[in-house]
Parts: C-alpha cells; sequence; structure tokens
C-alpha cells in the first residue's frame, strides 16, 4: 500500500507534470508539494478533494485504500463474463451472459 504522497507522485508523473507545473495548478508552493511527495508533510483535506477532481480518481484511491466501487464491479463484471458457468448458464436458460455476468457482478459488491 503506498502512501499518499507517493500516490501523489505518481498521479502526478503519469500525467507528466513537473512539480512546479503542478504546483501552479493548484495555487501552492513548489516546496510544499515537493514536502507531501516525500512524506514530510501532509496536504490538507481541501488539497486532496483538489487533485482528485484534477486526476479524475477517489478520495480512497488517493489514501491507497483501492480500487472505487465502480471499478470492482467492472473487474468482477469482465471476469464473470469470460466464466465457462456463466456461459453455461447463459445457454441453458437464455440469458444473455452479459446479463447473468452484471447480475452476478451487482450482488457480490452489495453483499461484500
Amino acid at each position: 500500500m503506498e502512501n499518499i504522497g507517493e500516490t501523489l507522485k505518481k498521479l502526478r508523473k503519469d500525467r507528466k507534470l513537473t512539480q512546479g507545473e503542478l504546483a501552479k495548478l493548484i495555487n501552492v508552493e513548489r516546496s510544499t508539494l515537493a514536502n507531501w511527495e516525500r512524506g514530510a508533510k501532509q496536504p490538507s483535506l481541501n488539497i486532496l478533494v483538489q487533485y482528485a477532481r484534477l486526476f479524475g480518481v477517489s478520495l480512497d484511491e488517493l489514501a491507497g485504500l483501492g480500487c472505487p466501487p465502480k471499478v470492482q464491479v467492472k473487474i468482477i463484471y469482465d471476469h464473470m463474463l469470460s466464466d465457462p458457468l456463466v456461459n453455461l448458464l447463459a445457454e441453458r436458460t437464455n440469458i444473455p451472459a452479459r446479463v447473468l455476468a452484471a447480475f452476478i457482478a451487482a450482488m457480490r459488491e452489495i453483499t461484500t
């Protein structure tokens, strides 16, 4: 599990931004951003919300808590869609495999 600073640095680098460029975008000093990325200081919740919006991620992802629920459901759906048992059930019931996979993914999300 990454810390917030490592996550912030990875997001910045993935977008090919320098610390200076990102600092301007979120209106902070470059040295402040460097301290966050090193883990020497922690950004405020307001800053984390700005990051999340800017990079299109959830606060959970910034905190290293894993995939957001929509991503988890998509992963389960993709897995179920290729499952031989789901395809067999689809053949036997005339219910499309994509419908069965979506149902299973939704049920797994609700019960976890």
